[in-house]
């Protein structure tokens, strides 16, 4: 027999109360082995969710290729309105206090500024990319984040780090010559301008990073140890990055060639084509609006079960299954996939280049992750007896 043991587990059975209770939480009597069980399906549910968030970004810019403006301020202010009506729901239950709300909002409008750039720039370098390229390329974060961390904050790393680091951008590197390197017309070609964009789409969300990171750190202050609810800094993020996109829709409108007296009809064409419509200017939204659709659900359903996973469980089991992510969609994107095809024969050198990033993500994790899968192989041989 397992022995039980005393867990922290969210109220409530379900996702979404998990999710509207996390932070009110009460002990429970969890067996050792119920508790691996859950962690088992909530790892497998994060893995499922985060290839598919993956491959159907890619496929859904494909019939909304014209209207990719149109996708990002869809996103941008649903999820709006979607944080704040989990936010409410949250203040409701007392997991969110006042002293939370009235924390500084000074460092959420360069947030909602990274952000808003950062989708934008990613959802047009993507529409021009291989999309088994997408997932590796986006690991440029973690490098981004280790150069501004270093260069902003003067912090140090240590040698895992540092190799982490290192690993992550020569992987990535590798896998975007041998894209660039294929033959003009392959399926797995890839322009260097749009390679270019797209890492450098990653560059502003670890800025992004770095200051919520300071909100936390002063929130832990102000609120005599505790930690901020996650939600008012999803919540004001998303506001301020709505607030950015309206006020930069001259600059933005003119990067997709669109005048602004033009907007209302491109915002109206593009709500045809999400919707399956033809618009005026006759353009194929064929897989409209199932894919666009499933996309966005999908992208919302992953962040909102990678917060339960980080919150239930840990972040050492969110970085898991982030590195094992990478792989697997790398593998999906083989396939004949509806409005893509298929990647073709990925390489050696590509492959090699994946590995060597997944090794970079473990590695740049170590000292977090050691510890915490020797505890687990501990826990596991009692459970076994």
């Amino acid at each position: 027999m397992s022995k039980e043991r005393l867990a922290w587990i969210p109220m409530g059975p379900g996702l979404w109360e998990g999710i509207l209770k996390v932070g009110s939480p009460r002990i429970q009597k969890v067996s050792g082995r119920s508790r691996c069980t859950q962690a088992q399906a909530s790892f497998a549910l994060l893995m499922a969710l985060g290839v598919a968030n993956r491959v159907l970004n890619r496929i859904a810019v494909v019939p909304l290729k014209n209207y990719v403006f149109f996708l990002a301020q869809f996103q941008t202010f649903g999820y709006v309105v979607i944080y704040f009506a989990i936010l409410f729901a949250r203040t409701r239950t007392g997991a969110v206090t006042a002293e939370m709300l009235s924390v500084p909002k000074k460092r959420f409008v360069f947030i909602g500024f990274f952000e808003a750039a950062s989708q934008l720039l990613a959802l047009i370098a993507a529409a021009q990319l291989p999309g088994v390229l997408l997932p590796i390329l986006g690991q440029s974060l973690i490098v981004w984040q280790f150069l501004w961390s270093a260069v902003l904050l003067g912090q140090r790393f240590g040698p895992e780090k540092v190799l982490g680091a290192g690993l992550v951008g020569v992987g990535a590197s590798m896998a975007a010559l041998a894209s660039m390197g294929s033959s003009a017309g392959s399926s797995m070609s890839a322009d260097p301008f749009y390679v270019a964009l797209y890492t450098l789409a990653f560059s502003l969300p670890s800025l992004a990073i770095i200051f919520k990171e300071q909100i936390f750190a002063d929130a832990r202050k102000n609120l005599k140890g505790k930690e901020l609810d996650l939600f008012v800094v999803n919540s004001f993020g998303s506001l301020m990055q709505a607030l950015w996109v309206c006020l930069s829709l001259p600059i933005l409108t003119s990067l997709r060639n669109i005048r602004l007296a033009d907007l209302p009809q491109y915002l109206l064409d593009g709500g045809k084509c999400f919707l399956g419509s033809t618009p005026s200017c006759g353009s194929d939204c064929t897989g409209a609006p199932l894919l666009p659709i499933l996309y966005v659900v999908t992208n919302l359903a992953f962040n909102i079960v990678a917060l339960y996973v980080l919150r239930s469980f840990g972040g050492v089991l969110t970085v898991l299954g982030a590195a094992g992510i990478i792989p697997l969609t790398v593998f999906a994107f083989t396939f004949n996939l509806p409005l893509l095809g298929s990647s073709g024969t990925l390489g050696p050198t590509f492959l090699f280049g994946t590995a060597l990033l997944v090794l970079g993500m473990l590695s740049y994790n170590a000292r977090d992750l050691l510890p915490v899968v020797s505890k687990w192989l501990q826990q596991a041989k009692p459970a076994q007896q």
